[in-house]
């Protein structure tokens, strides 16, 4: 077999997905789903390629690996132990937490590159040894280093000769001024290295037992893809790299150029735009959480609403859903086939509701080993258990015990419509929900389906209006369900129509999509596989390089230029732009090759800027250097590193 293959590989939330392609025709040949194993995902991925014939995997010669982790552990403020040593700033970031620790440095630079303040040396060394004890990554940010970034390379070079630790530098991240911001970057980077390298090793172990020595390639938060040795270093670019790679798998299956991406997973539904054939990039940066970077990603809308959210009743009494996880109860049976006991005498006592605080399908595992179930709410019966259900959701929050609860998982089950797990125990956990909501199972099912719904083209219209929920909530009741007419044969007869197709993706797209963005008027696209378009995305995306630098007059009559590289004096204009080039193109072949990627397509631009006097005279300020390098990795014949 002369087939060369490329393995996708997407580690989500809930579900780890795998995916065949065709490096030739583009064919998807075989895919295959898990659930993702936490906190080490190795598991998950393992047994998803156990699912695929052996022999086809022999003939991989590219791994991409799209993956949550970076996301996840900025949105849980969970990471490594980094320092940051900020050169020549006045202050830290107001962002870092109190208890980073964190060296203020003399130094930095002005906005022309010149030297704010010598670089205290002496100052740096006399206080290493003590500062970096028990750290596991520093990270050095200086200011205006955008403009001059010498005085970073200094500090790392005496760090490095001295300490083996991994060292970030915060120009290398990002030529956008904002200080503050560029830091706090430098910072996250730092502390996710030794949890991606945890992450690769792992993958590259299951890699080796399956006997695949191609490369494995990252995908980045803007959909493109990088090497594992450029990954190791940029860690902080893989936020958001699901739901890019999702993107681009969408974009591949539809064969279309315009869209809107609507992802729907386990845990959450992600949001994008694809305009002509590119990904819509967050243009502030990308932000996590209440964490604002300056990594390039994708303009995504993230909710907390997905197949394995848990339903439940809010403080008026009315249905809500989402955003916490669980386990859905039809999973939970197939372990503790004791639930479908608990969730039948809980039929027989449930009552209408009554008690706020109180879900009553919620069931409990307390324990890693020797691990047992509760009920929420058959301990809610007894007065003199309520203290050990406030010790029980402290432990959840500890991660000590965790919950299963009817989702929407179990309602797709208990209706037949999707085979997964215990039966049973969803029909159950239905009959519980809809007796305790004094609705009927079917009116109930129902209104989970319409909730869902709503929710989903809210969202939507507030991605692509941008705007925010609570202007909407009004109008969409006008909207989402036609108004009834009133005196005189007089109605309100409100429309909100999309003017691009959506292409729906992830596993319960189908359940839901479809009938959600009738109600915006327009077309829904469900292209196969859909169910795992990271994956297929993880495998079609291209390396791409972009670089920038700057040209500025100096007051003696020269020309400054600044680039990574740092900054260098020209006497002539035509000379400096010259110079820029080059350094930018050395710079992006440099990175090119590190991705595999021999012979890349580079674009190079420029763009001047000046500004008119009150006299109408035009003064010469700067000019911008822009350069993209693009390509695709030749893998045919590398190999992987394992370490």
């Amino acid at each position: 077999m002369n087939t060369r293959f490329g393995l996708g590989i997407d580690a989500g939330g809930t579900y780890t997905d795998v995916a065949l392609l065709d490096l030739t025709t583009g064919k998807v040949v075989v895919y295959a789903k898990s659930l993702t194993t936490r906190p080490d995902p190795s598991d998950g991925i393992r047994k998803a390629l156990t699912k695929i014939n052996q022999e086809l995997l022999s003939h991989v010669s590219m791994v991409s690996l799209a993956t949550t982790f970076a996301t996840n552990a900025i949105v849980e403020d969970r990471g490594a132990e980094a320092g940051l040593i900020l050169i020549g700033y006045e202050e830290k970031p107001a962002d870092i937490p109190a208890i980073t620790r964190v060296l203020m440095l003399g130094g930095g630079h002005t906005v022309s590159g010149d030297e704010k303040g010598p670089l205290d040396i002496p100052f740096l060394e006399s206080t290493l040894d003590p500062f970096l004890k028990g750290l596991d990554a520093v990270a050095i940010a200086g200011f205006f280093s955008v403009r001059n970034s010498d005085h970073e390379h200094r500090a790392a070079r005496v760090i490095k000769d001295r300490y083996d630790i991994s060292v970030v530098l915060g120009h290398q991240l990002s030529m956008r001024l904002d200080a503050m911001k560029r830091a706090t970057t430098a910072w996250w980077n730092a502390r996710l290295i030794p949890l991606i390298r945890n992450l690769i090793r792992a993958t590259g172990n299951v890699l080796s037992e399956m006997n695949i020595s191609a490369p494995l390639m990252i995908v980045k938060g803007d959909g493109t893809l990088m090497s594992v040795d450029l990954s190791l270093d940029r860690p902080i670019d893989t936020i958001l790299s699901g739901p890019a790679a999702s993107i681009l798998g969408a974009k591949f299956l539809a064969n279309t150029e315009n869209a809107i991406i609507v992802d729907m997973g386990g845990t959450t539904t992600d949001m994008s735009l694809l305009i002509d054939g590119r990904v819509l990039i967050n243009p502030q940066g990308a932000q996590v959480g209440k964490w604002k970077t300056h990594v390039e990603a994708a303009k995504v809308r993230t909710t907390g609403l997905g197949g394995d959210i848990v339903i439940s009743m809010d403080e008026e009494g009315s249905l809500s859903i989402g955003p916490r996880r669980v386990v859905p109860l039809c999973l939970l049976a197939e372990q503790y086939p004791e639930a479908i006991d608990f969730l039948k005498v809980i039929l027989q006592r449930v009552k209408g509701y009554r008690r706020r605080s109180v879900n009553p399908c919620s069931l409990f595992v307390q324990g890693v080993s020797n691990s047992s179930l509760v009920s929420e709410y058959l301990l809610f019966d007894d007065p003199y258990q309520w203290s050990t259900i406030l010790s029980i959701k402290e432990n959840e929050k500890n991660g000590d015990t965790y919950r299963s609860a009817l989702t929407p998982t179990d309602i797709r089950v208990a209706s037949g419509k999707f085979h997964f797990g215990n039966r049973e125990a969803s029909e159950l956990g239905l009959a519980v929900f809809a007796k305790y909501a004094d609705m009927e199972e079917a009116a109930f099912k129902e209104a989970v389906e319409e909730e869902i719904c709503k929710r989903l083209c809210l969202e939507t219209v507030c991605f692509v209006g941008d705007t925010d929920l609570e202007s909407l909530r009004w109008t969409a009741q006008q909207w989402f369900r036609k108004a009834s007419n009133t005196k005189a044969g007089m109605g309100l007869d409100v429309q909100v129509t999309l003017t691009a197709p959506v292409i729906g993706v992830g596993a319960p797209a189908a359940a839901y999509l479809p009938a959600a963005f009738e109600k915006l008027n327009t077309e829904c696209i469900l292209p196969e596989p859909y169910s795992v378009a990271c994956a297929v995305g993880a495998v079609v995306g291209a390396v791409n390089v972009s670089l920038t630098g700057e040209v500025r007059p100096t007051a003696s009559g020269k020309y400054s230029l600044h680039t990574p590289k740092g900054k260098d004096v020209y006497d002539q204009l035509p000379e400096a732009l010259d110079q820029g080039r080059m350094v930018l193109e050395n710079l992006a072949r440099d990175q090119m090759l590190k991705n595999h990627v021999a012979d890349p397509f580079i674009d190079f631009s420029t763009e001047e800027k000046k500004v008119k006097t009150s006299s109408g005279q035009e003064v010469y300020l700067a000019t911008l250097l822009h350069l993209q390098a693009t390509g695709r990795p030749n893998v045919s014949k590398q190999e992987r590193k394992l370490d």
